[in-house]
């Protein structure tokens, strides 16, 4: 019904508008019998009158007209668009928490702590959305828990993509996720690391020369055309610089053009000109019609001005979502207005500061977050603002004189009554009380600077600009619902209707033509609407594997099993030997440096322990001194792989992470890899050793001998290096052990002097089949040492023990004191063959390797549990 005084043409005006804030009503105009001619009531054709919390729906339909019709959500409160359909990523109550204990009053309890507290919301294709937020506020948690890194059953919520939910696996496929940290390997050029990374990312129905044009195309997109054949370098080699080792790990991730791009601090340690290099890339790529999301801490003004969307996390909790552009509405509309100089979104930092650090905590920002509740007041311990100073104050002094006779509605400007109804009802009246302690939750309160001369005659004070907004939403609320507003607001600020300054720009105010015959031009579209355009993509689209329907990511279009990883396993084997080999050849320090020491060594032993075939009893401990020492060092000389495959273990992880291959194929590569250099270092100490020292055993036997040894080292080496968590630990784990070995291999303590309990490790030493295999190869036969027994004490031959052949020869004392077979004997040496030490020796290495495995595919995940 229209209200009187009304025209029945703004009544009508005013229906239709609130109808078509809501789509899914249908409006018809009827006239009533006693009403003027032409006044109509809006009616529904599918539910019956609205009710009151209908009617504000219907406000905020009419003051997000704009924004729903660009699919995207309010600057401020968290009130969602409706939308027929979204294409991108979205989320919904997602939730992670994990147990803490903790002592309290000397009792350990354990503490339920949320990382994330019931996020939602969307990150839309084609555009950049950034996560931000203080120190601690679960920004990396958040993103890797839409990039499904977080384990099954610890992450509460869903993940949606366009409108689809998906399974962590088919995510991996479609994603690539950037770490904070540049894993690369410091030895190749930044070529040659993004043609590997599309050797195994790239199907291989592509040709080599397909895969290197879009290599060219990729370095060209990222501006690496200078740097295209420098190596990447690390602190003890000169490379490239440290933006261009970040687009190069953003480069490795984008090479099969992933529908999803994650990215942890991108712009971390980076100087500003770098920083804003790498966000115009990430702005390319998402121009390319892919989702991106990232996390950045503290971003210049000019990369604000690249983000078009920004998700503010503070304590796992969401404090807002929307465009930079209306960041400043939201802050205005919770009753923070931004101080003119500052940065809103540093502005935003320092109010969660100051809440979290009051009494009332994070809630009132969450609260307007979610549904567009105020708070009732302001924090209790705020921080103090930034000063301003003279001229800067007088500014806003000017942008708050607001003369409410020069402005209207847009929908009402040709007619002349709608703005003195809103004069009717909005108080001017200086004196009585004033509610901005109630709205303005800030230090700053009302000023008591008299108007300039421009004014109204009434000389009254002026109010802020935000309370102006409040009390104009409240008379277009009144009008829309059609109740009787109050001369002066009495209600709470906690139940105020969220107005149109604070959450859209469907209705704004203009000066009428009457008062500004100069009306103010309208204001240029923002800098951060989508700029997506799938038919022009920024680079070359080949016809790779097409991705599969998202709610059956295990099945192509053809019905059948959707490969997992892009090349089949000797492929992957292949390339991967083939960086692996690359990367040993350009770091002399893998192998010439454990070249040089086992040749070093060799000399100097051969110097030490001369004449060992002199073929005497005293040269039979100088024997066994000798190959225990000689296995020893093999077994130490692999301990450089500690090091090694720790750092490149932070790229396998990132590797695998996106199924780049599998991880068999890493453990066969590195196998084949350096077996030939484990030959060449067996070889070399043998061929020394042997000629220097004249032994009785076989060059071929001690070589294979070692041969074993060095592979079956590497392997538990590299076992023990994918258990721990840093390379100093490794060091110690394997020194440890290593005196284990050493200690119950039968060279100190015999088998039969070893604790039954402990008697295990005697079969599990990696030194003992070595070292008893060597024994064999020396001693084995009916060889005669001449001399006297009693020299053989102390010493591991204590205690002697005549052998059978001995026994069958009938060799007396006097003839024969000590037989080589004697030898054996005496060290419980049961295994007379030195192939079936050998074969024992390679078993371990074979388990090791396995095991090495078991942990690399199911242990080696970058998640948290």
């Amino acid at each position: 019904m229209a209200r009187a005084g009304e025209p029945a043409a703004a009544h009508r005006h005013r229906a239709e508008r609130a109808a078509a804030g809501n789509p899914a009503t249908r409006t018809h105009r009827t006239e009533r019998a006693g009403e003027p001619a032409g006044a109509t009531t809006t009616t529904t054709t599918r539910r019956p009158p609205p009710t009151t919390t209908e009617r504000k729906e219907s406000l905020e339909s009419l003051l997000d007209a704009t924004d729903a019709a660009r699919g995207g959500r309010r600057g401020g409160g968290g009130v969602k668009a409706a939308v027929a359909s979204r294409q991108g990523l979205e989320f919904k109550n997602l939730s992670y928490s994990v147990v803490k204990k903790q002592k309290k009053e000397g009792v350990k309890v354990k503490k339920e702590v949320y990382l994330l507290n019931d996020i939602s919301g969307e990150a839309p294709r084609g555009q950049v959305t950034a996560i931000l937020g203080p120190s601690g506020a679960g920004k990396s948690t958040f993103l890797d828990a839409l990039a499904g890194r977080i384990a099954k059953g610890s992450l509460e919520g869903s993940v949606r993509i366009d409108g689809r939910a998906v399974t962590t696996s088919y995510m991996k496929q479609i994603s690539s996720y950037v770490m904070q940290d540049d894993q690369l390997f410091p030895m190749l050029t930044v070529l040659e690391t993004l043609t590997f990374a599309a050797e195994v990312r790239l199907p291989p129905s592509l040709s080599r020369a397909e895969k290197l044009k879009r290599v060219w195309e990729l370095i060209d997109q990222l501006g690496l055309q200078t740097t295209a054949h420098t190596y990447i370098g690390d602190e003890g080699t000169r490379g490239v610089s440290g933006g261009e080792r970040r687009r190069v790990s953003i480069g490795i991730d984008i090479i099969h053009k992933p529908s999803l791009l994650f990215l942890d601090e991108p712009t971390s340690g980076l100087d500003s000109t770098s920083a804003h290099s790498v966000v115009e890339k990430v702005k390319d790529i998402a121009r390319g019609g892919s989702i991106v999301l990232m996390t950045i801490h503290q971003p210049s003004f000019r990369i604000q001005m690249l983000l078009d969307r920004l998700v503010i996390l503070a304590r796992g909790r969401l404090i807002y979502l929307g465009s930079p552009s209306t960041l400043q509405t939201h802050l205005a509309g919770f009753g923070r207005p931004v101080p003119d100089g500052e940065n809103s979104i540093e502005y935003l930092l320092d109010v969660i500061k100051e809440y979290d650090e009051s009494t009332s905590g994070l809630e009132p920002l969450v609260a307007y977050q979610r549904d567009g509740t105020k708070p009732d007041g302001a924090a209790k311990t705020p921080v103090p603002r930034t000063p301003r100073t003279p001229h800067q104050k007088s500014v806003q002094f000017r942008q708050i004189q607001l003369k409410s006779n020069q402005f209207s509605l847009n929908s009402g400007a040709a007619n002349g009554n709608t703005f003195s109804n809103f004069e009717s009802s909005y108080n001017v009246d200086g004196g009585g009380d004033d509610d901005d302690e109630d709205f303005d939750n800030s230090l700053e309160r009302k000023l008591q600077t008299p108007m300039h001369a421009g004014g109204p005659a009434s000389g009254y004070q002026p109010r802020l600009a935000s309370q102006f907004y409040k009390d104009f939403s409240v008379w277009v609320y009144h009008g829309v619902t059609g109740s009787t507003p109050h001369r002066r607001p009495t209600w709470t600020p906690a139940r105020t209707p969220v107005s149109s300054f604070q959450r859209g720009r469907a209705v704004t105010m203009t000066p009428t033509p009457q008062n500004n015959p100069q009306r103010r031009p309208p204001p240029p579209p923002s800098p951060h609407v989508p700029v997506f355009k799938p038919e022009e993509p920024t680079y070359h689209e080949y016809e790779l594997d097409l991705e599969p329907p998202l709610d059956a990511p295990e099945e192509d279009y053809n019905g059948g099993h959707r490969p997992k990883f892009a090349n089949p396993w000797p492929r992957e084997v292949a390339v991967l030997s083939w960086r692996t080999v690359l990367n040993v050849v350009r770091t002399p320090e893998l192998f010439l440096s454990r070249e040089v020491v086992l040749a070093a060594m060799a000399v100097i032993l051969s110097t030490m322990f001369r004449r060992l075939g002199a073929g005497d009893v005293p040269t039979v401990n100088r024997l066994l001194n000798f190959y225990i020492f000689a296995v020893c060092l093999v077994f130490f000389s692999s301990n450089d792989a500690v090091p090694t495959f720790i750092q490149e273990r932070f790229i396998f992880i990132r590797e695998r992470s996106h199924n780049a291959y599998r991880a068999s194929s890493y453990v066969v590569a590195s196998l084949v890899v350096y077996l030939p250099f484990f030959a060449v270092q067996g070889l070399t100490f043998a061929v020394i050793t042997k000629l220097m020292l004249r032994m009785e055993s076989s060059l071929l036997h001690f070589w294979v001998i070692l041969f074993a040894s060095l592979i079956t080292t590497n392997a538990y080496v590299m076992l023990v290096s994918a258990l721990v968590p840093s390379y100093i630990t490794g060091y110690a784990v394997v020194i440890a052990t290593t005196a284990l070995f050493f200690l119950t291999c039968g060279f100190f303590l015999k088998r039969t002097l070893i604790p039954v309990g402990w008697r295990w490790l005697h079969y599990a030493s990696a030194i003992k089949y070595p070292f008893e295999a060597l024994l064999v190869s020396e001693f084995k036969g009916g060889r005669c040492y001449a001399g006297d027994r009693a020299d053989l004490s102390p010493g591991p031959l204590g205690g002697f023990k005549p052998s059978s052949l001995r026994r069958e020869l009938n060799a007396s004392d006097a003839a024969c004191p000590l037989m080589g077979q004697d030898v054996l004997s005496t060290l419980d040496i049961t295994i007379d063959s030195i192939w079936v030490d050998v074969a024992i020796l390679l078993a371990w290495g074979v388990l090791y390797r396995l095991l090495f495995y078991v942990v690399l595919r199911f242990y080696s995940k970058n998640e948290r549990k």
